[in-house]
């Protein structure tokens, strides 16, 4: 898998530029007066989980395998929101893992809320907002109790803003557009 320091060299793609890309994009999409009302807090960390996924390769195949067994400690891939039900179900009578609890959410954030509209017809979004929440829930530990329980209470909105996000951005006459 290529490393963040592959995007940086071969595309110019540094954290910091895809943080500021997102969280500009996010605040566009969403609009001044909601921005400055989470900007300082959950503002960007929504855009950090975005940056992070695209400068993140996935081997959707090794992630699939049953033999991929991330440690507790790692920032588990996930495959599909359906993929994640069925670890939250495995979470929720075992052992939890506040990282792994995190990593479900940010990908729900991302399945079920930036490509909500893939998905909306394949799954129940309302079902993963209500997982989603309680994945943060769940990672509410520690240093990052704070965060991930603002992460949880505005879990549903924030699908709602990643949603547009994706709208405004395939709307954005900076991306190229298949031709019809």
């Amino acid at each position: 898998m290529p490393s963040t320091h592959d995007f940086e060299e071969l595309y110019g793609v540094t954290e910091e530029r895809a943080l500021n890309f997102w969280a500009s994009h996010l605040h566009e999409a969403i609009g001044s007066k909601r921005w400055s009302q989470i900007c300082e807090s959950t503002g960007v960390y929504l855009a950090s989980v975005l940056a992070h996924f695209c400068l993140q390769s996935v081997d959707r195949m090794e992630i699939l395998s049953p033999d991929y067994s991330p440690g507790d400690q790692e920032f588990r891939q996930f495959a599909d929101l359906t993929q994640i039900a069925e670890l939250m179900m495995q979470q929720l009578t075992s052992a939890k893992s506040p990282l792994w609890m995190e990593s479900a959410g940010a990908h729900i954030l991302l399945y079920a809320g930036f490509f909500q509209s893939q998905n909306k017809n394949r799954h129940n979004i309302e079902f993963y907002s209500t997982m989603g929440r309680e994945c943060y829930l769940m990672a509410a530990v520690g240093k990052r109790e704070r965060m991930m329980k603002l992460m949880a209470a505005g879990f549903h909105q924030y699908l709602f803003h990643l949603a547009n996000l994706h709208q405004h951005l395939q709307e954005s006459r900076y991306l190229i557009r298949p031709e019809d």
